[in-house]
C-alpha cells in the first residue's frame, strides 16, 4: 500500500467526522497483516465525548485482533481545505506504545492545490516519548 493510498482513504474516512470545531481529521493505518484501519475524529458541543482520529483507527485495529501496525495516514483541517496536521500529544503517545519507528504520514494541500505528503517517524514527533 502507498502512502498516497493510505492519504486517499484518510480523506475519504474524514467525511464521517463529528466536530464542533469544524476541525474534521481522517486517519488510516496500515497492519503488519496488509490490513488498513480508519478513523475519524468524533465530538459533541458539551465536550465530553470527544475521540481523535487515530485512536478511532487504533481500537478498531485492536477489536479486531491486530496488535501491531507499521505506519499512520492522518489529514485535518476544515471541511474544504487540508491543513499539515500532526496527532495530538495523547495520539502520539499512544502511537508510540506500538512501536518507535512507526511512519506518521500527514497529507496536506500544498500552495499548488495539489495533496502533497510529509512523513515522520513516531520517535521524530515524541522525542523522548514512553515506550518499552
Amino acid at each position: 500500500m502507498t502512502n498516497r493510498e493510505l492519504i486517499n482513504m484518510a480523506i475519504e474516512v474524514r467525511k464521517n467526522a463529528i466536530s464542533p470545531t469544524k476541525y474534521y481529521v481522517g486517519a488510516a493505518l496500515l497492519t503488519e497483516s496488509g490490513k488498513v484501519y480508519t478513523g475519524c475524529n468524533l465530538g459533541t458541543e458539551d465536550g465530553i465525548f470527544n475521540i481523535c482520529a487515530e485512536r478511532v483507527a487504533i481500537c478498531k485495529m485492536l477489536s479486531e485482533g491486530e496488535k501491531k501496525f507499521t505506519k499512520i495516514a492522518v489529514v485535518g483541517g476544515p471541511e474544504d481545505k487540508l491543513i499539515y496536521t500532526t496527532p495530538c500529544g495523547v495520539c502520539r503517545q499512544l502511537i508510540m506504545t506500538f512501536g518507535t519507528d512507526i511512519e506518521v504520514v500527514m497529507g496536506y494541500t500544498n500552495e499548488n492545490g495539489e495533496i502533497d505528503e510529509k512523513i515522520m517517524k513516531i520517535n521524530e514527533l515524541l522525542p523522548g516519548g514512553f515506550s518499552m
